[in-house]
């Protein structure tokens, strides 16, 4: 998951250099009269918690995945989701753009050889100094570190996708954050497409404290544009670092006071800052995360909560 992109500018994340054109104008419309709708009513905010099942794998010839966890050798070949091993609450996550040309083929996060994501991981001390890219299946694993993207489509240029596009992209990355928490809190993911939980504001309250539990400890954007792109009105400005719980965007699936989230600059080679103010906020990550104890010590669950299986009741868009 993460982006390598060679032209990306955090002075530029909000701007969307193209539009995608309109499917049918008003005067292509055909001319029928309005018909009774058919569609189901506005759903509630949890039964637009969709949830996908298992991890995100690029299709065949690439070798791009999401890393919630390690993949043995077996399933990293033939690229299979593996249950060999079981997803836990993650130290940090990292939430790239979208996966770059590179990391789509190579199946690392930012593996292009001018990214300096990985440089940046061991300035700030989140990871050994001799590790790399080709360490990236230890992470999740040793160090408690996962990757996902906004995007789960590869490609280089970041303002090549408007904001329609980025608002498809949200949805589905909520959906994949919440199928990592619930298979990370070992929770069922109950039902069939469809199928919304009876009891609304019971299933909300279970939600949030399985947010709460088993939640990553840090989420953080590698880059500005994904995360801005979140909030249903794109702010004017982002600022680096940790962001303030109550400023987090809507419906995020992450318990706000337990999982922290932070915004750190691009690590593209071609992101125009200096080299103080690319690497300051990765220093200020980590001695953040030296802080934060991994393994957990109640078993790997925060608060001591117990590994519960009972079936989350949630809508379910998207079955991989």
């Amino acid at each position: 998951p993460g982006n390598d992109r060679d032209d990306d500018d955090d002075d530029d994340v909000f701007d969307d250099a193209r539009k995608r054109p309109r499917d049918v104008t008003t005067a292509d419309a055909p001319s029928t009269p309005p018909q009774p709708s058919t569609k189901p009513p506005p759903p509630s905010p949890l039964s637009q918690a969709s949830v996908a099942r298992t991890p995100f794998i690029a299709p065949s010839p690439a070798r791009w995945r999401e890393r919630y966890a390690p993949t043995c050798e077996a399933c990293e070949r033939d690229r299979k989701h593996c249950a060999h091993h079981a997803e836990v609450p993650l130290k940090l996550l990292i939430i790239g753009h979208n996966p770059s040309d590179h990391s789509w083929e190579s199946g690392y996060s930012y593996s292009n050889p001018s990214n300096n994501m990985w440089k940046l991981l061991v300035r700030g001390e989140i990871i050994p100094s001799a590790w790399t890219s080709d360490d990236c299946p230890r992470l999740a694993g040793e160090l408690g570190i996962g990757f996902t993207d906004a995007g789960t489509e590869p490609g280089n240029d970041a303002n090549a996708y408007g904001r329609a596009v980025m608002k498809e992209w949200r949805e589905d990355l909520y959906a994949r954050l919440r199928g990592h928490l619930c298979r990370a809190s070992g929770r069922a993911i109950g039902g069939e497409e469809g199928d919304v939980a009876d009891e609304i504001d019971d299933a909300a309250k279970t939600w949030r404290a399985t947010a709460a539990a088993f939640g990553p400890s840090v989420v953080a954007f590698a880059g500005k544009r994904q995360y801005a792109q979140l909030f249903d009105t794109i702010p004017k400005r982002v600022e680096v670092g940790k962001q303030p719980p109550g400023s987090l965007p809507p419906r995020w699936p992450f318990c706000e006071d337990a999982t922290e989230v932070w915004v750190l600059p691009s690590s593209s080679g071609r992101a125009a800052m200096t080299r103080e103010a690319r690497e300051t906020p990765y220093l200020e990550l980590g001695a953040r995360l030296a802080e934060v104890e991994w393994p957990r010590r109640d078993g790997g669950f925060r608060g001591g909560a117990e590994r519960r299986r009972e079936p989350m009741k949630v809508l379910l868009r998207y079955d991989r």
